[in-house]
This record gives structure tokens, sequence and C-alpha cells, in this order.
């Protein structure tokens, strides 16, 4: 079978992820990009005799400039080999930002096929598009498709088989009449006559006119000594334009040329209701109001809509638990089995729906266009600390996992603002807290609901995801007011349209976070299930036959602990809580596991679930150890704790030095252990428990 590469390419927000779905199906796969530590998907589609290896790449408006993810895709298109093609991505509802890309990508010399994406949003809004003379325009083959309904999609697969689909075509854009005929005579003198050849001589001349956006030789360095020097001397001091930005506008005179011809807008167009609701989303008040009130929607949900499938899957382990111990005689290996790891890696399966719903949520704020208008909102806001609206969708992407938010600064063009959301990310909840938080609230704050409707651990939980919020931001501008002090960048956006979410995308996003969940923290937390399982049963001896294992306190998990109790104590914490605060460096959620491995090497014969354990646990002198006051110093703790070596391992790739990561967890672990400590000592004081 035949096996061809494309690359997906277009803006963001144009539907170039719900195309890959509907192309690729579940036949996908995610890696990084070649040295750089970016995610990419891939996907295969199968047509006739032909295998499609198609690449998404990072969405972008276009390939200049100097943020990473337009460095990426421009990479990736440098490096394609000859045969691989791409697939642009166009909205037809922003085609001049679109073709603004579009005529780069042809420039490039990339054999390009373009699928117009919106079909349906086009026709509601009665916009009528020209296809025909848009194709007769550009000069490449134009499809239309509804990427969300899948309309369209049978034909884009039948034009996919036909290889002239794919086109080549010279540069349809001109300089200013110097430059075009300069560049002409150059082309002649240097034999020049491919578009790729052109395409690197144009690069050569911006970096000679000394483009900020061209610093770089290696354009120029590709050419014999003879002809940089003829180049220089014909070039410097000569006052040609050779740069990015007189590019852009020389094409935009062409682009509006070319939508004049070929679009047609209804003769008046009312009030839509889209910008209804965009007066009370962007309010200065009411905005924040429904931000405030989506926040506390998405958490009550997680702690509502998630007890029941908590419970099934809780007593689907324990059942399994019964199911492998029936079949297995007494001795190590069923312990192993049974508390080790079916305990240990079931006490995190189990807080996979409150996971997915919050990936859920998040998916369903992004795909409607919502999220956008939040960054807009919070960017009021976020110049008080210093930082653009650009910092906030980094930000709130932290709630799901800082390591694709920290990447996602790469989009801030600003240096002192990328290296400040950069620091202070790790601050926001993330998806790795949820279980430890759920875990702890769930202990320790078990009231009724609130009018029998409003959940008080959902109010918990929502105060969490506040409290990393208002830190992000204090610390922010400390940050920016001490070592970041460069200028705040300036934030311009376009807000894109409201969408009904594709049920199907957010079905991939969903499936796909959770599996990347189960298999990248899950495979830590068995290693680690099964390393504590051994270090609370041993030292053992055999006797008789059978191996006697040691009581925990005796073994040297218990020892450990033992040793390092005295100083958590004042944090209110005790020698097991202490255990899982230092497994938990390797994945926040490891420390459910570790307390279910801890607690599960004790007698429990009535088989009670994790939460009804921790209640009765007691310290020496009888008294509680999970009280409503020390599961706020932990939650606490959590909150503030740089508990991820991931995180600080990503923040080292994305800084270059090994300098920021150690002050990003010096700072976050001392504030962790200040505020527990305050809050536990104050706690005690005023007579809480």
């Amino acid at each position: 079978m035949k096996e061809k590469r494309i690359y997906l390419v277009g803006n963001p927000n144009c539907g170039k992820s719900t195309l890959f779905n509907q192309l690729t199906g579940l036949k996908q796969k995610t890696g990084n990009f070649s040295g750089v530590t970016v995610e990419k998907r891939e996907g295969t589609l199968t047509l006739d005799d032909s295998e499609w290896i198609i690449t998404d790449l990072p969405g972008t408006y276009g390939l200049g400039g100097i943020a990473e993810d337009k460095k990426i895709a421009y990479e990736v298109l440098l490096s394609r080999k000859p045969e691989e093609q791409v697939i642009y991505v166009l909205d037809a509802l922003n085609l001049e930002r679109g073709l603004q890309f579009l005529l780069q990508i042809i420039d490039m010399g990339v054999p390009t096929l373009v699928v117009l994406t919106m079909k349906d949003v086009l026709e509601k809004k009665r916009i009528q598009l020209n296809l025909e003379k848009l194709k007769k325009s550009i000069g490449l083959q134009f499809v239309l498709v509804n990427a969300k309904s899948g309309e369209g999609i049978d034909t884009l697969k039948e034009v996919l088989k036909n290889p002239n689909s794919f086109q080549k075509r010279p540069r349809i854009w001109t300089w200013g009449t110097k430059e075009e005929s300069f560049l002409t005579t150059a082309k002649r003198k240097l034999g020049i006559t491919t578009n790729e050849a052109e395409f690197f001589l144009s690069q050569s001349l911006k970096y000679l006119n000394k483009d900020p956006h061209l610093s770089e030789e290696r354009y120029f360095a590709k050419f014999p000594e003879e002809t940089k020097t003829w180049l220089r001397s014909a070039v410097e001091g000569k006052g040609y334009h050779f740069y990015y930005q007189e590019e852009m506008i020389y094409r935009s005179f062409l682009i509006k040329k070319v939508l004049a011809d070929v679009i047609t807008y209804p003769k008046s167009v009312p009030g839509s209701w889209e910008e209804k609701l965009d007066r009370i989303l962007l309010h200065p008040i009411l905005g924040f109001v429904c931000f405030f009130l989506l926040m506390g929607l998405l958490f009550q949900s997680l702690f509502s809509f998630a007890e029941l499938p908590m419970d099934l899957i809780e007593s689907g382990i324990a059942n399994l638990q019964s199911f492998v111990e029936s079949f297995l005689s007494e001795g190590l290996f069923k312990s192993l089995v049974t508390e080790g790891i079916i305990g240990g890696v079931g006490s995190v399966i189990v807080f996979i729906p409150q996971i997915a719903l919050l990936f859920l949520f998040i998916g369903i704020l992004e795909e409607s266009g919502y999220l956008a208008r939040a960054s807009f909102l919070m960017d009021r806001i976020m110049g008080k600390f210093g930082l653009s609206g650009k910092s906030f969708i980094p930000l709130l992407s932290s709630a799901a996992c800082a390591v694709p938010a920290i990447l996602g600064t790469r989009t801030i063009e600003n240096k002192s603002d990328r290296f400040t959301t950069i620091m202070v990310s790790p601050l926001v909840m993330c998806s790795a807290r949820y279980p430890v938080y759920i875990l702890i609230v769930g202990t320790v704050f078990s009231f009724p609901p609130i009018f029998g409707i409003f959940n008080v651990q959902g109010f918990v939980l929502f105060s969490m995801f506040f409290l990393g919020m208002i830190a992000s931001f204090g610390f922010a501008l400390l940050f920016r007011k001490t070592v970041f002090k460069e200028d705040a960048s300036y934030f311009v956006m376009e807000l894109p349209r409201y969408n009904v979410p594709s049920i199907k995308s957010l079905f991939h996003t969903v499936y796909g976070k959770v599996k990347s969940f189960l298999s990248t923290a899950g495979q830590i937390i068995l290693y680690i299930s099964v390393l504590l399982w051994f270090l609370s049963h041993f030292p053992a001896e055999y006797k008789n036959n059978e191996w006697k294992t040691s009581p925990i306190e005796s073994s040297y998990i218990g020892t450990i602990g033992k040793v390092m109790e005295p100083a958590i104590e004042p944090l209110g914490f005790d020698w097991k809580i202490g255990i899982s605060i230092l497994t938990s460096f390797a994945a926040r959620e490891v420390m459910v596991s570790t307390l279910a491995v801890l607690y599960g090497s004790e007698e429990n014969e009535e088989g009670e679930s994790l939460r009804s354990t921790l209640r009765t646990e007691t310290r020496a002198d009888g008294s509680l150890v999970w009280t409503p006051l020390s599961g706020l110093s932990l939650l606490v703790f959590f909150a503030f704790a740089s508990q991820c070596m991931s995180t600080l391992a990503v923040t080292k790739k994305e800084t270059g030095t090994i300098f920021w990561p150690i002050v990003q967890f010096l700072y976050m672990t001392i504030l962790a252990i200040t505020s527990s400590f305050l809050i536990f000592q104050l706690g005690k004081i005023l007579g809480f428990s």
C-alpha cells in the first residue's frame, strides 16, 4: 500500500482539528515535533490503495514572526520532503486573514489543496461565495465542506485520490515597482526559475534589509560567495523595502481585489444574537459575573454529576479485588496484586469521571468561542498585574495541566510576559490536583447540600481554583515588578464566532486527554504503588513455610515516615501524609494511591472506601488526623507546592536554563510550607480543629 504524508495547515479556530477528526476518526496518535516538546497529532486515512498520514500542525496566522508556534509550522514546511503536500484549511468567514497565510504557503512552493470550512455558517448568514472565481484567482483547487457535520467530506476524499489536486503555482502577488524590478533582474542573473529558489532569494533580501522578523543568515548562507557578494552590493544602501510587513501589505492589495470579486454579503444584517450576547459576556461587570457563574457551575458539576459513576467504579474495583482474591492463595503475591496494584491504581482510576467532566467543560468553552471572550475580558484585570490577555489562555489551560499550558506560552511574543506566565502557571489548579482535592474535600467536608442543591464540596473546590488564580496573579505582579521589568505587550485578537461544539470533536478531546492521563500518570502510579507495597510490608522473614511481614509502623516506609514526622507535625500532617507528599513529587495524583496502599496495608475487614477509612484515622493521643483544619492545611499545601517533575522539566526546556525551574520549585515550596503552617497554627489558636 502506498504511503503518503499530508500536513494540515491553517489559522487557529478555522476548523482544522475538526476536519482532522473527520478524516482520521480514531486512527490517531500523539507525539512531539522533532527537536521541540510540542504535541503533534497524527492520524491515518486509507483511500483505495493509498494510506495518508495526516499531521495536524499548530494553528498560526502566518510564518513570519518570533512566536514559537509560527516557528514550528515554518520549520516543518521548510524541512518537508518534496512529495509531501499540504491541505490548507481556510475559514470561509475569515477569507482575508486566511488568504494571507495561504499566499505564504504558495510562495514556498508547497503542493497545496485548499479546504474551505464553515459552509453551514455561510449559508446561514446568506453570504454568497463564487468558488469558481476564487479557484481561478488563486490558481488552486478549493473544496467547500462543513467539518462539523461531515458534509462535503466524501467529495474531499474523492478529490484527494487525484494527485493533480495538489498544485504548485508561482507567486501571485507583486512587490512595489522598484523591488519587483530588482527581483526580476536578480532572478534572471542568478538563473532562478522555481518557487523554492525564489523564496530563498526573497528571504535573503529581507535578511540583507535587516528585517527584524528575519535576523538569521540561513537562506543567504546557501548562496555561493560570488552570489552573496553581488547581492550585498546590489541591495545594501539602495533603499529597497524587502520586509515582512511590506510583503503583508502587498499581499493585502491582491486579497482585497480577489475578495471584492468573489464574495457577496447580504444587503442588510440585522442586530444578531451574537452581538447581544457579546454585550453581556464582554460587559465590565456582567461579563465577570457570567465567568464566575460558569466556573462555579463547573466545580458543582464535578461533584454532583460524577458521584454515580465514581460509586460504580469503586464497586467495580472492589469486585475485581474479590474476584482476584478468590483465585489466589494467601501470601505475598496475593497481597501485592490486590492491595498494591489493584488498590493503588484503582484509587486513582475512580476519579476519571471528574477529570473527563473537566476536559469536557473546557472543550465546550473553547469550541463555543467563549474562551477567547474570557481571555479578552480578563485582559482588563491582567493588565493590572503586568500581563496581557494573551497570558490568560495558558493560565486557564493550567486547569487541565501546567505542561501544555507552559508550552502554550510560545504564542506570547513578549519575553517578560512569557517567562512570567511560565513561572506562575503551576499555581493554577490542574487536573492532577483534582484526585487529591476531591479525596481531601470528600473526607473532611462531608456536609449535606445547602438548600438541598448546592454542594459544599463544590464550593470548596471552586475556592481552590480561585485561590490558584489569585496566587498566580499576585506572583505575576511580583515577578513583573522585580525580575521581568520589560513593558507588557499589547493584546490584539479577533474574537471567533459563536459555534455549537462538535460532539465528535469533544469526544476525541476528552477521550485523548483521559487516555493520556491513564497512560502517563497511570504508569507512574503503578510503579510507585508496587514500590510502596514493598516498603510497607518489608522487612519480612520466612518462617514455617510462610512469609511474616512487618507491621506498617516498623516497615521501611513506617521508619522513614516516623523520622520525618516531627518536621511536618506543625503543618497538621502525620507520617502517612508525609510519605504521600514525598511520593507525589513524581506526579501529584500519586498521593491518593500512596494513601490507598498505606491504609490498605492495615486490617480493614469492613472493606470501607479510602475516604471512610481516613475519617477514622487517629493519632497516638486519640485525636482525629483528618479534620477540616488539617484538611484545609493540606489543600493549601497542594495548591502551592511544586509537586510535579514534568512541570519543572518543561520549564527548563522553555526557559533554556536550570535556573528558572529551581526558582519555581523554591518559591512554590516555601509558599506551600509557610501557608500550611500559618493556617494550621492560627486555626488551632482560634479553637478550630
